[in-house]
């Protein structure tokens, strides 16, 4: 009966451990973040929260709480960026936990895990910093408080700030990157990644193009979801046969490729991180479509092209998560 007994306390320690080991490699395999500047910020919260079973962190920059618009571009252009005070997270969090009811978005206690990194500029007129202030309440009933690193105190207009390239720190303008003496993305990855080996000058040959009509859902064109044809990826050295970690860098409206350039893909400070580092950027892109009302290539984050555009099933959503499975599965690495 003793030797019974053991066996079966031995076949439940091995279960443990299994269960454990199981539980390990599903939380790290194909873990990725992101960030975003202004609507690429809004796509950012809204990517993390719909996918924070590999989503593990968010970065940013001028943005708002998750699902703010609720589907109306009044909400939008008035409440999510300049009347904060309009904003009810109480009504957001159960929005967001409907989704989860009906397995529209991952579940919310996934966040628990997570890093967040907040910046406002205190002189913002675009997304008032005020609305930030809405988006950390939010995160703060669903990410514990140490995981959460805001930045508010430096006086800069509507852009994502570097410490080596862009217009005057209070500039509103093109191509929304200011110079403040402040490495954002240095502080950023420090914080959702932890120490840092020091910053490299990037290599342009890293730099490759991505057909993002392979990505797109059920074989859409990426004009009619509003995305460009092409998107791009920062491939470091280290990082030519996969197996490193994956940061989708949304860029803002009035920002893709097809307005500023490769501003924001060569000059927002990511690459010479990622190269030092071993972190995959992928910057997906938007095109302008007057179609769907959307003449400033913004990323859908009040439903321009899909009621489902902050959830799972969202075509922008779904595209980019399809990129990133691919750089993280290897697949995509066969290629280039």
């Amino acid at each position: 009966r003793d030797r019974v007994s053991t066996q079966s306390t031995g076949e439940m320690i091995s279960t443990t451990i299994l269960t454990i080991l199981i539980s390990l490699i599903a939380s790290t395999a194909y873990a990725s973040t992101v960030s975003g500047l202004s609507s690429g910020g809004f796509m950012a919260v809204q990517f993390h929260v719909a996918f924070s079973s590999s989503c593990t962190g968010a970065g940013v920059v001028a943005g708002g709480p998750y699902y703010c618009a609720q589907g109306l571009l009044s909400n939008a252009l008035f409440a999510c960026m300049t009347s904060p005070a309009s904003i009810v997270n109480s009504i957001l969090m159960t929005a967001a936990k409907n989704f989860e009811r009906d397995r529209l978005i991952d579940p919310l206690s996934n966040l628990a895990g997570s890093k967040v990194w907040l910046y406002s500029g205190s002189k913002d007129t675009t997304v008032v910093p005020g609305v930030m202030r809405k988006l950390e309440e939010f995160y703060a009933g669903l990410v514990p408080a140490s995981n959460i690193a805001s930045v508010f105190n430096i006086a800069s207009e509507h852009a994502i700030v570097t410490n080596n390239y862009g217009n005057a720190c209070a500039y509103k303008g093109s191509p929304y990157i200011n110079n403040c003496n402040y490495d954002s993305v240095q502080q950023m990855f420090t914080h959702l990644y932890g120490s840092l080996n020091p910053a490299t000058t990037p290599i342009a040959a890293n730099l490759v193009v991505i057909s993002q009509s392979k990505y797109t859902p059920n074989g859409a064109t990426p004009s009619s979801l509003s995305l460009s044809n092409d998107g791009y990826a920062y491939i470091p050295t280290g990082c030519k046969s996969g197996g490193c970690k994956v940061h989708v860098a949304f860029h803002g409206c009035l920002q893709s490729v097809s307005q500023v350039g490769r501003a924001f893909i060569e000059h927002a400070g990511y690459n010479r991180w990622a190269e030092s580092n071993n972190i995959v950027i992928l910057y997906p892109q938007t095109v302008a479509s007057s179609l769907l009302g959307n003449p400033n290539a913004c990323w859908d984050w009040w439903g321009y092209g899909s009621k489902n555009y902050a959830n799972k099933n969202g075509p922008q959503m779904v595209t980019v998560m399809n990129i990133v499975n691919s750089i993280e599965s290897g697949a995509f690495f066969d290629s280039i």
